[in-house]
This record gives C-alpha cells, sequence and structure tokens, in this order.
C-alpha cells in the first residue's frame, strides 16, 4: 500500500525518508502515525528492487529518488484494481491524489471505480437500514446500530461528493 504513495510522491520531487513519512501522515490523518521501522525496511526493499536510489544533495542530506524501474511500477499499480480490503480508502485516497501522475483516460477509471465503490457501500447502508427498521426496530441493538449504518452511509456520500469535486478539478 505504502509503494504506491512512496512511488508518486517521488514522482512529484525527490523527498527524504522524514519527509515523506511527513507526507504520508497528514495524508491518511491525525490518528495515524507510520514509524520508521515500517518506513526504512520498505525503502530498502523498493532500493534493493531498483525502484528507488538514494542520493545526497549538496548539503549532505539523503534524498530518495524513483528510478524508471519506479515509475513504470507507480503506473502499474495505478492501473491495478483495488482489492476490497481494510485499506481500500487509503489506497483509493493514494490513487486520487497522484491523479495529474496518469492520463485522463486511466484517471477517469479509478474516479469512475471509486465512484462506484462508494455508492455501492451506501446503497448497501440505505438497505441496512431499511431492514433494520422493518425487522428490527424493538431489537435491544436497532438504536446504535441504526446509528452507525447512517453514519457509514452519510460518510459514502461525503466520500462521492468529494469525488465528484476531484473531476470537476481534472476538467
Amino acid at each position: 500500500m505504502y509503494e504506491l504513495y512512496i512511488l508518486g510522491q517521488l514522482l512529484y520531487a525527490d523527498h527524504s525518508a522524514y519527509k515523506l513519512r511527513f507526507i504520508l501522515e497528514n495524508i491518511l490523518g491525525a490518528n495515524r502515525k507510520v514509524s520508521f521501522g515500517v518506513l526504512y525496511p520498505l525503502l530498502e526493499k523498493m532500493e534493493t528492487a531498483g525502484k528507488l536510489m538514494i542520493i545526497e544533495d549538496p548539503h549532505s542530506r539523503k534524498k530518495i529518488h524513483v528510478t524508471a524501474v519506479g515509475r513504470d511500477r507507480f503506473f502499474e499499480l495505478m492501473r491495478e484494481p483495488v482489492k476490497n480490503n481494510a485499506h481500500m480508502d487509503e489506497v483509493y485516497l493514494f490513487k486520487l491524489t497522484s491523479l495529474c501522475l496518469v492520463d485522463s483516460k486511466l484517471a477517469q477509471q479509478i474516479i469512475a471505480d471509486f465512484r462506484a465503490e462508494k455508492q455501492a457501500q451506501r446503497d448497501r447502508y440505505t438497505e441496512n437500514i431499511s431492514q433494520l427498521m422493518l425487522k428490527h426496530a424493538d431489537a435491544s441493538f436497532f438504536k446504535s446500530t441504526l446509528q452507525a449504518n447512517k453514519l457509514q452511509a452519510a460518510l459514502a456520500n461525503t466520500y462521492l461528493d468529494y469525488v465528484d469535486m476531484i473531476e470537476r478539478e481534472l476538467e
């Protein structure tokens, strides 16, 4: 998951590991911390695979630079369908923040895939709400489950509004 983010950020500019961590934590949100214990082994693995190289700038600071192999891997990851798992939203977030690096056809496909996923989620939660009200209105779990499903439907709608905004910005 972080490989896509790292390669995308390095296509914008060379960065230090510290700066990559800083940007990643800001993209993921206030409560998400990324340890150097996770980041450095991934950077080493990517360097060994030839996807990036570490260079020293004139001030003896280490910067990370994406290679042609890394650039190809980035585009491969951008074309891959997003798996439906616990990290799906983060992968889409990384892809959506890198749309300007890909051609318009791929950008539109990523947007369409994300929109379809969020519409399906919203529809599932809306159906859950209907079924709860119809079959479980007197159950002890009704109120809390109804609130949770309403929240999830609202979050899906917020994501849909967000992707509409991104699409307008690309036009």
